[in-house]
Formats: structure tokens, C-alpha cells, sequence
């Protein structure tokens, strides 16, 4: 018995081994023939997530199924590297620590120290310094904002350094310090640029 043969819809063997594979019968041990399930037809077959759809209607592809397309009718732009080695505009320092500085003054004119509550208000004003950064639309930039406070009291002189391997015609850094009655806070803001 051939190994490739198909029954075709008669019952003969079929010599064809292509026939296995059109949903013909093909032959168990047990001697019952058995139907192949063969592929669907159409994309609009029984079965189909578009079942019942109408074939002239419009469909929207897979690569339009986002929430932007849904709610607007637009197709989100994918653009393709610029391969720019140098920004249209440069890191605005003045303009950052300006805005840090006003920022940190507004936030922490009145504020005591206290050791449990720093480290999240320091978390929530480099937060908020991100977000007013953010809204200056420094394009292609990537942005850090650390914020670090202390008590006046129990400073016994403390320095703080960082290391940055960048390029230093495009990248730069703000650092600003601010102090009130009790505390004292350093806020380094860097921008480093994209390409």
C-alpha cells in the first residue's frame, strides 16, 4: 500500500500525493476512510472573524486598530530616523533653573525638616520639575531631575558630585540650591541629547 495515496471521492486510490492534501479521504489502519479537513476558502468563510461581514464593505486592517485610529479616523505616523548628529535647538539652561528655582522656592518656603517625609517629597518634586521641563518641548532630549534635601542643623559639610559620560557640545546640566530656615535642597537637572 503507498504511503501517499489518498482515497479519492469514488473510493479508488488516488496516484496523486497532491490529492492528500485537497480534502480527500485518506485511508486508517482500521480501514475507514477519513476526511481531511481542507483550508477555508475565503476570508469571509464560516468560521472568520469578519463571518457576515460584507467582502465590498470597508474593513479596518490590524495596523489601524489602535485607540488613537478608533477615536479619530487617523492613522498614527511612524517616521523613520533622521540619523540628526546635531540639535535644532540647545539645552536652555537659564530657562531650567529658572523654573527649578522658582519651583523649589514655591515648594519648600515653609516646609521643616523632617527625616520620613524627604524622600518623598524629594521624589515628588523631581517629579513635578520633569513636568514643567516637559512642557518647554526640548525636543530630543532625554531628561534627569534629582532632587536631594537635607537639615541646615546636621550639616557637618557635605559635597555632592555626579559622573555623566557625554558629549559636551550637545549635553549639559542645571544644578541649583535653595535653602530655608531648616533645610537645604540641590536640584540637578541633565539633559542629554538623543540622536
Amino acid at each position: 500500500m503507498p504511503t501517499m495515496a489518498a482515497i479519492n471521492e469514488t473510493g479508488d486510490w488516488d496516484k496523486h500525493p497532491k490529492g492528500a492534501s485537497r480534502g480527500m479521504k485518506i485511508p486508517n489502519p482500521d480501514g475507514v476512510a477519513l476526511k481531511r479537513a481542507s483550508r477555508r476558502p475565503t476570508l469571509f468563510g464560516e468560521g472568520s472573524i469578519y463571518a457576515g461581514a460584507d467582502p465590498q464593505g470597508d474593513l479596518v486592517s490590524q495596523a489601524d486598530r489602535s485607540d488613537t485610529f478608533l477615536q479619530t479616523g487617523k492613522r498614527n505616523a511612524n517616521y523613520e530616523n533622521t540619523f540628526k548628529m546635531e540639535p535644532d535647538t540647545t539645552f536652555k539652561v537659564k530657562a531650567i533653573e529658572s523654573l527649578v528655582n522658582n519651583i523649589l522656592a514655591e515648594r519648600l518656603k515653609d516646609v521643616p525638616y523632617d527625616p520620613l517625609n524627604c524622600k518623598n517629597l524629594s521624589q515628588e518634586l523631581a517629579a513635578v520639575i520633569m513636568d514643567k521641563i516637559k512642557a518647554l518641548a526640548i525636543k530630543r532630549y532625554k531628561l534627569v531631575a534629582v532632587v536631594s534635601l537635607g537639615s541646615l542643623k546636621e550639616q557637618p559639610g557635605m559635597q555632592f558630585g555626579s559622573r555623566c559620560l557625554w558629549n559636551k557640545q550637545t549635553d549639559s546640566f542645571v544644578s541649583i540650591k535653595y535653602s530655608n530656615a531648616s533645610l537645604f535642597a540641590i536640584a540637578m537637572v541633565y539633559g542629554l541629547y538623543y540622536e
